[in-house]
């Protein structure tokens, strides 16, 4: 019996192995054959949800190159019809085993940037030996803008200029959807009266929403945002947000405060129950339990104001939606879900950009045969630096909420209707100088007499009553495009 029960062992083993053999060689038959079909990095949770809606929302199949043999998401994928190559996607043979030459999209959705330029270099090294002229866009996704504008100023060369490198940064995208979700959630009238944020919590998350906030939360002519942070390590965090971005203090006010798990001493420091409706507080740690924990600790500790709580929570879909459809918590907003950040539309970024890009192009008309000062802005959007990226997506960003505070929702409000008072014009072109200030101050410039892109000087970096008539122009025609652009 124990001869007969080891040669069963032996032969189920050898029955696994050759399955197991004949499943890798059969996937990889299966994507030799596959034409314009989207190649996608690794099986995490990101991964996986990714894939998922590209099978929910596109009804397509594609292909998965994993690191890890025994993953525990690769059953899952396969089940929805995705093949799964396991390899390295540094290493040229397995981009080429899935297709590389033949596919029509590359997502690579890691969190090791220096992983991402490997790949990405490794891509170029395929295109230039057999000279591909495959039409790829590749979409990468890397946080420090700083490293994108260097990646490509890089000699990153394709084949016939046949792979379109697109860049995106989940935690900005995460930041812009808030702001989004916010000015919606807003009643008309109330985004002028909103005076403050707090932060409880400084990961990666809550940065991005931080420089979106200072960029956009400008709501009144004469009213500067106000921002407090709460955060372990809050010494640290504020001396190395000075020095990222030492002309920040002339935005707004931003103050941070050390964290120690109370609440109790942020709801008087902060004067949030006298504020109400107000302020808000956003829960953006890292960690999705901590945030939770936290919305329902700060709920119970403000049982009888009205201040909204957001709450980051990447990977609770069954709890939001339990909590959302509970009478008692409707002052605990959730952001973020994984099921949102990890979708094709939203990695493309080709609708949360759309305003954006009409913006740039109705600049390029403007500017079309003129020498201008800012002629290095007005290439075609794919090579525009972040910098010049940022400013058309900030101001696009804003749009709602200058509609907000005209009593025109854009969600409500016909398109026909977005006309302004030439009352409602001044007020929010002043406004709208703040905004461009605000911009330009996040990313280095100060006040000079005369302008110096190398220096990051511009004469216009002072307040509203001192500018140029000529410059105030400009900001009220950028009030007047708004109709065209909606």
């Amino acid at each position: 019996m124990a001869k007969i029960f080891t040669i069963f062992i032996l032969l189920f083993g050898a029955f696994k192995i050759i399955q197991k053999i004949f499943s890798e060689q059969y996937t990889l038959l299966m994507a030799s054959f596959k034409q314009n079909h989207l190649i996608s990095i690794g099986v995490s949770k990101k991964g996986r949800q990714l894939l998922q809606s590209l099978k929910e929302d596109k009804n397509q199949q594609g292909i998965v190159i994993e690191k890890e043999t025994e993953h525990a998401n690769i059953s899952a994928v396969k089940k929805q019809g995705h093949k799964v190559i396991i390899g390295n996607a540094e290493d040229e043979n397995t981009l080429l085993e899935a297709g590389i030459k033949r596919a029509s999209d590359l997502i690579v959705f890691l969190e090791n940037e220096q992983t991402v330029i490997e790949i990405v270099e490794s891509v170029q090294q395929i295109y230039k030996k057999s000279n591909c002229d495959n039409a790829l866009r590749c979409y990468v996704h890397l946080r420090d803008p700083r490293l994108i504008d260097l990646v490509k100023n890089a000699d990153l060369q394709f084949a016939n200029n046949s792979v379109d490198l697109h860049f995106f940064n989940v935690h900005k995208m995460v930041a812009r959807q808030f702001f989004t979700k916010l000015v919606n959630d807003l009643e008309a009238g109330q985004s002028q009266d909103l005076e403050k944020i707090v932060f409880i919590g400084f990961g990666d998350f809550a940065k991005a929403i931080l420089l979106q906030a200072l960029r956009i939360m400008h709501l009144h002519p004469n009213k500067e945002p106000k921002i407090a942070i709460y955060t372990e390590g809050a010494n640290k965090a504020q001396i190395q947000f000075q020095e990222r971005y030492p002309m920040a203090h002339k935005i707004g006010e931003i103050s941070f405060h050390e964290f120690e798990g109370s609440f109790t001493p942020i709801l008087h420091e902060q004067n949030l129950g006298e504020l109400n409706k107000k302020a808000i507080v956003i829960n953006a740690f890292d960690d999705d339990e901590i945030n939770l924990n936290n919305a329902l600790e700060l709920l119970q500790k403000s049982r009888l104001s009205e201040f909204a709580i957001y709450t980051l929570n990447a990977e609770g879909k069954g709890l939001r939606a339990l909590m959302e459809g509970s009478k008692e918590n409707k002052r605990i907003h959730f952001f973020g879900g994984i099921e949102e950040t990890c979708s094709i539309e939203f990695i493309t970024g080709e609708k949360q950009d759309k305003i954006a890009q009409a913006i740039h192009d109705d600049y390029q008309k403007l500017t079309s045969g003129e020498a201008t000062e800012s002629s290095r802005y007005t290439s075609d959007w794919l090579t525009l630096s972040e910098d010049a990226k940022d400013a058309n997506r900030t101001q696009a960003d804003h749009i709602p909420f200058k509609l907000l505070l005209t009593g025109k929702p854009l969600e409500t409000t016909n398109p026909k209707d977005f006309q302004f008072t030439s009352e409602e014009i001044e007020y929010l072109a002043i406004i709208e100088h703040k905004r461009w200030m605000a911009h330009r101050y996040l990313h280095g410039w100060d006040f000079g007499t005369t302008r110096n892109d190398d220096l990051k000087l511009h004469p216009s970096l002072v307040p509203w009553e001192q500018i140029s008539e000529a410059e105030k122009q400009k900001d009220r025609d950028t009030i007047l495009r708004i109709h065209k652009l909606i």
